[in-house]
């Protein structure tokens, strides 16, 4: 190994030497350089610069759109993110509103329910009151007609006390049977 590196630095110690030995081939080497310059600059220079400028425009154009569709994205953003926080505040507003029409709406369902059993109580009251007198009336005509032939009885007969007893009870056994 050390002799490769040994013939490679003998290989450009005898080439820097040729430079000062042989000054023809500094003076040919720069001559060809000089050549090429102008053969480049005489030919290519401009297509190679105006390459150069397209790719250089056309990296700007695309850094400016993706500048500009950034901005963009991130004003849509913004205007997405707005919409949102107005639609998350109109959704509680209307999840209040709701509420409050429920709760009001259960108020009254509530209160039209008691308007109805007090209404129902008082119509039952009302029919069990009705349903007392008819039955007093009863009572009173059932007692009226045992009097009254009780009475049509006695009158019937001229009786002493002890007669007059049995058709009493008798008229009640009639009464009792008859209900």
């Amino acid at each position: 190994m050390s002799t490769i590196f040994d013939q490679i630095t003998e290989m450009v110690e005898e080439g820097l030497y040729s430079v000062i030995n042989n000054p023809e081939i500094v003076l040919l080497n720069l001559v060809a350089l000089i050549v090429l310059f102008i053969v480049v600059k005489k030919f290519f220079w401009e297509k190679v610069t105006l390459y150069l400028e397209k790719r250089q425009d056309l990296y700007m154009q695309t850094l400016n759109e993706a500048h500009a569709e950034k901005e963009l994205a991130q004003s849509l953003q913004e205007k997405a993110i707005k919409e949102y926080e107005t639609m998350k505040e109109e959704t509680k507003e209307l999840r209040d509103r709701l509420t409050s029409e429920a709760h009001a709406e259960r108020d009254l369902l509530i209160q039209n329910a008691k308007a109805e059993v007090k209404r129902r109580l008082e119509q039952a009251e009302k029919d069990i009151d009705f349903e007392v007198s008819k039955a007093n009336e009863d009572i009173k005509n059932a007692i009226k007609e045992i009097a009254f032939s009780a009475a049509s009885k006695i009158v019937k007969r001229e009786i002493d006390e002890a007669l007059h007893q049995d058709i009493i009870e008798e008229i009640l056994n009639d009464g009792k049977n008859a209900s």
